[in-house]
C-alpha cells in the first residue's frame, strides 16, 4: 500500500468514524476487531434477561472486555459518568474471573472531558488487577489502518495507487466534467490560494496528501477547460463548486466531511478507480482556483 492509497483509506476511515453513531459505530468497531482478530474477538449482543453483560465485545485470549459509547447528540456529563461507572462495575461483576482488561470506546475526536478522565483515573486506582484503557476515534483510525490491505479492501473497496494516478489521461476527466451538474450563480474571482489554506480549514493530513497528489494532474483539467466548446463552462463549474461548498459549510459539517461530500459532487465513484483519480484531479484544481474552503485572512498564522 503506497502513500496515496493509505491517504484514501485514512480519509474514508475518518469519515466513517465521524458519520457513524450509536449502533452503527458499535457495528463498525466490531467489524474492525473481527478483521484484526478473527474469531478470537466476539461481538456481544443482548440476549434475554442477561442483556449484553455490560460488554459490546470480548477479546477471548486477553480476557478483554470492550464497551462502546457513541451518542448521536454528544456527551452529557451525568450520562457519561453513569455510563463509564455503571458499565465497568457491571462488567467486573458479570465477567468475574474472565476479565483482565476493560476498554471504553467512544466517538469524540476531541477526547474525553476532564470529569470523565477523573472517573477513569479513580477506577484504575480502585481496580489495580484490571487494566483499564480508553479508545477514541483517533486511536481507532490508526488501528483500522493497521489492518491488512485485503481487509481494508473488504471494508472500503479498492483505492487508487500512485501509479494509477500518474497514468491518468484527459478522457476520463472529460467524461467526468460533462457529468457534473452545474448551478448558475455569481462567479467568484479565481486565483492561487495561500499555502496555509489546508491548515486554516483544519483538513486532516490524509486530505492534504490527496489534494497535493491530485495537484499533479491539475494540468489535465486546465487543458480540457481551456479547449471546452463553451468558454464559460469553467466559470460555471467554479461557481457550482463554490455554491456546494457554502451549502456544506453552512450546514456545520466538519472539514473532512465537507471534503468527502465535495468528492461526490466531483464525480467520485468508489467502484471506479478512474472516477476516483479523475475526481481527485478536478477537486484539487478547483480547490486551488476558487472558493472551495476558506482562504486564511491576511496575517494569519497557525
Amino acid at each position: 500500500m503506497d502513500k496515496l492509497q493509505r491517504a484514501f483509506y485514512g480519509k474514508d476511515i475518518r469519515i466513517a468514524l465521524l458519520e457513524k453513531k450509536e449502533q452503527e459505530y458499535e457495528n463498525f468497531f466490531c467489524s474492525l476487531m473481527q478483521k484484526k482478530y478473527s474469531d478470537n474477538f466476539l461481538p456481544i449482543k443482548a440476549a434475554g434477561r442477561e442483556g449484553d453483560r455490560k460488554a459490546d465485545g470480548y477479546l477471548y485470549p486477553e480476557k478483554h472486555v470492550y464497551q462502546v459509547y457513541a451518542p448521536s447528540s454528544g456527551f452529557k456529563k451525568d450520562k457519561l459518568i453513569a455510563k463509564i461507572q455503571g458499565d465497568f462495575e457491571g462488567a467486573k461483576e458479570k465477567w468475574k474471573g474472565k476479565i483482565l482488561r476493560w476498554t471504553f470506546v467512544h466517538n469524540e475526536f476531541e477526547g474525553l472531558p476532564p470529569y470523565a478522565v477523573d472517573v477513569i483515573s479513580r477506577l484504575r486506582e480502585e481496580n489495580p488487577n484490571i487494566q483499564i484503557s480508553v479508545m477514541g476515534p483517533d486511536i481507532l483510525q490508526d488501528f483500522a489502518l493497521s489492518l491488512s490491505p485485503s481487509h481494508l479492501i473488504d471494508l472500503f473497496g479498492l483505492m487508487p495507487n500512485e501509479k494509477q494516478l500518474a497514468g491518468l489521461t484527459h478522457e476520463p476527466i472529460k467524461t467526468l466534467l460533462k457529468a457534473i451538474q452545474t448551478t448558475k450563480c455569481k462567479t467568484s474571482t479565481l486565483g492561487p490560494v495561500s499555502v496555509d489554506k489546508l491548515e486554516f480549514n483544519a483538513l486532516s493530513d490524509d486530505v492534504e496528501i490527496l489534494l497535493k497528489s491530485g495537484r499533479a494532474k491539475e494540468v489535465l483539467v486546465q487543458d480540457l477547460l481551456s479547449m471546452w466548446p463553451d468558454p464559460s463552462y469553467g466559470d460555471d463549474l467554479a461557481s457550482s463548486f463554490n455554491s456546494r461548498y457554502l451549502e456544506l459549510k453552512n450546514s456545520g459539517l466538519e472539514a473532512d466531511l465537507i471534503f468527502s461530500n465535495l468528492q461526490k459532487f466531483a464525480g467520485y465513484d468508489p467502484d471506479s478507480i478512474g472516477a476516483q483519480v479523475s475526481s481527485l484531479a478536478v477537486l484539487s484544481y478547483f480547490f486551488e482556483r476558487c472558493d472551495i474552503f476558506d482562504n486564511p485572512p491576511e496575517g494569519w498564522s497557525k
